[in-house]
């Protein structure tokens, strides 16, 4: 079924392009009214017009000036300036973060603060307020998200945790990803991506209008061959493909909003084949080229209500299928199958397994917002959510957990100067305990343009399903299945106190903002280390639980934007990060200084150049140095057809693995070539 609805996106879309965004010259960017709390943005964040406002601190619009949170946005006209191809890859021009895959070219790791290389499980992301962190073990698998670039509209990051808004694991940092409404791109566009390495990219959509109601069907495909080979010269077998397609529909009235939002994903990946050692001989886990597949669905329906011309209801439900399993063949060596497998065989064993995870969430969240007088604006919450896992590999069955939630956050404006944005969020999680979240921020505006901030609050990372009810076995095809590796007691949440200073500065004339980051976190009993299988004396075994520490981090970060009038854009970030740590995972995981650069200048009226540099210093104990660069050309056909045509070479300036030892490309640079149309 799920194949069958990507076949049919696939035929009513075309294959893709910017749609209705001016792909290089636009002096401005009409923003969508997509995102979780119903806010209509047009008029707001004009190219070089008033303070711009965001949405995601307190759910609540307000003038960046005002907010005490410290906050990033990327919006429709960088976003199609930058000319990335996948959603993760614009958080590298955010302060702080990191992009990269990890153990294969298919598990991409966006990091905030760093702490963990293999699976990143301390920031919370969202899709148009529909929560993508996963059940069953506690990440966010980029790869797998039915999400196409070209469909969104801007991408706010609350770079600090906001767990007061957003509840548990909004630990380090929020990314709330908000689409484009389907008024703007009205018609067809196509695009596509090929790259020297072997890479390339499809993406296509149509939009319509029926009186107050719009769609958007959009679908894309995506081929990336990975990495070459491994620190020991052997051939990497790490490449992917993926399909994804989405319908988005709304209706809009005066006093009512209503959108429907579908979204499917197909991910083959490659994995590298795994090898294990024991004292007397060596076997072999794989002896083919095992496969990954992930299957992934959901549906997500919302509907506001102006009840009042000082108060709103929205009631929003969504549902979230993921499906993964791994094929592998295996080589047993006969010693190592009759301990973990009880066997008595005199010759070594051919075999086959599967690692399997279903991860299943319902969500259904109340919302009002209510502007109780001129000074004060109140939004609260009342959610409930339910998740399921089911694992005959890691769970030896199935998992579960309820939590319900309950939250308020205000604005109240003293006076003229002062803005104080507070909240709190209870939730209670039948599996991890009772939980409150609190912030307390303060704003002090300098001017209409300028202000200081300060903020304080708390977050807990709780345990995944896994976490607490682990069974880990392998079952093999013949049915029988080996020792266990269980969880006792499970892991203790994490715990974080933040402390920020910042400030604001926006030129709304020349078109530049300054931000200015202060940070100090604490962090209690952090888990360093990944579970390990411990089975392998030929009983059940308890599972080694993670090393956890209190860890104290201190840095500053600075974002730099600039629109000039002439069409030009200039984006700078800076990140100093000092992790204050004996433990060696620890700093291997974090990179103390991270800095980007991306400019974008035309040469003409159909002429552009662009590039962008990026830095990490230790990025996985290695230094790492990338740049960009494209010359694009755009051609119009009357009033809203254009073709943009563009070449370019991506290069590493440095001679070191990616993050991984494992990760090495035999070619410092590649060449690619891209091209859109819209009509």
């Amino acid at each position: 079924m799920r194949s069958q609805f990507l076949l049919f996106l696939l035929c009513v879309s075309s294959v893709a392009a910017w749609a209705e965004d001016d792909l290089l010259f636009s002096d401005a960017d009409f923003l969508a009214s997509s995102d979780q709390a119903n806010t209509d943005f047009s008029g707001y964040d004009g190219f070089l017009e008033d303070i711009p406002v965001v949405v995601t601190p307190s759910k609540i619009p307000q003038p960046r000036v005002d907010v005490s949170s410290t906050l990033s946005v990327l919006d429709g006209e960088f976003i199609r300036r930058v000319n990335v191809q996948y959603v993760e890859d614009l958080l590298q021009f955010v302060p702080g973060f990191s992009v990269a895959p990890y153990h294969a070219s298919s598990q991409i790791v966006a990091s905030y603060h760093g702490t963990q290389l293999d699976q990143y499980r301390r920031i919370q992301v969202l899709i148009n307020g529909r929560s993508v962190y996963s059940v069953g073990l506690a990440r966010v698998e980029w790869a797998t998200l039915p999400i196409s670039i070209e469909d969104v509209a801007r991408v706010e990051v609350n770079r600090g945790p906001n767990a007061a808004s957003y509840g548990i694991n909004s630990f380090f940092a929020v990314v709330n990803i908000i689409t484009r409404s389907p008024l703007e791109t009205l018609g067809n566009s196509v695009t596509s991506y090929v790259g020297s390495q072997g890479d390339y990219r499809l993406y296509g959509q149509h939009s319509g209008l029926n009186k107050d109601w719009s769609y958007r069907a959009s679908a894309s495909t995506t081929n990336i061959d990975g990495f070459d080979v491994d620190v020991y010269g052997e051939d990497r077998h790490d490449g992917h493909g993926a399909t994804m397609g989405n319908v988005f529909l709304q209706q809009e009235t005066s006093d009512s909003r209503f959108d429907l939002d579908i979204g499917a994903s197909h991910l083959k990946a490659n994995i590298d084949p795994s090898t294990y050692e024991d004292e007397s001989a060596t076997g072999s886990y794989d002896t083919n080229d095992p496969l990954r597949i992930v299957d992934r669905e959901y549906i997500k329906v919302g509907f506001s209500q102006q009840t009042s011309t000082h108060h709103e209801l929205r009631l929003q439900y969504y549902y979230d299928y993921s499906d993964a399993n791994e094929f592998h063949n295996a080589f047993l060596n006969k010693d190592f199958y009759n301990v973990m497998f009880g066997g008595s065989e005199t010759e070594h064993v051919n075999a086959s397994y599967e690692v399997d995870l279903i991860e299943t969430r319902h969500d259904i969240e109340l919302q009002s917002t209510w502007q109780a007088a001129d000074q004060l604006r109140v939004i609260s919450a009342l959610g409930y959510r339910w998740e399921k896992a089911e694992s005959e590999h890691y769970l030896s069955g199935i998992a579960r957990d309820e939590v319900f939630r309950l939250s308020s956050n205000l604005e109240y404006r003293a006076d003229q100067h002062w803005v104080l944005n507070t909240g709190a969020m209870l939730e209670h999680s039948e599996l991890s305990g009772t939980f409150l979240s609190p912030k307390f921020g303060m704003t002090y505006r300098l001017s209409e343009q300028d202000s200081l901030r300060f903020n304080v609050s708390k977050a807990v990372r709780t345990p995944d399903l896994s976490d607490q009810h682990f069974r880990w076995h392998y079952v093999l095809s013949n049915g029988e299945s080996s020792t266990v590796t269980y969880a006792d007691e499970g892991e203790e949440e994490e715990k974080i106190t933040s402390y920020e200073l910042g400030y604001y500065h926006y030129w709304p004339t020349s078109g530049l903002s300054l931000d200015i980051k202060l940070y100090h976190d604490e962090v209690d009993d952090m888990v360093l280390s990944s579970k390990v299988f411990s089975a392998l004396s030929g009983t059940d075994a308890v599972i080694e639980e993670g090393v956890t520490e209190d860890v104290i981090i201190d840095g500053i970060e600075l974002e730099l934007d600039w629109r000039s009038r002439s069409g030009a854009i200039t984006r700078f970030t800076y990140a100093y990060q000092d992790t204050q740590t004996d433990n060696s995972r620890l700093e291997r995981a974090t990179t103390p200084i991270m800095t980007s650069l991306f400019s974008s200048i035309p040469l003409s009226d159909n002429w552009s150049v662009q590039g962008y540099y990026w830095y990490g210093k230790e990025l996985g104990g290695r230094d790492y140095q990338l740049v960009n660069s494209w010359l694009a050309y755009r051609h119009s056909f009357g009033l809203y057809s254009k073709a943009t045509f563009g070449a370019g070479v991506e290069a590493r300036l440095d001679n070191n693995a990616l993050v991984s030892r494992h990760n090495i490309l035999e070619k410092d640079a590649y060449t690619y070539v891209f091209a859109s149309l819209t009509f």
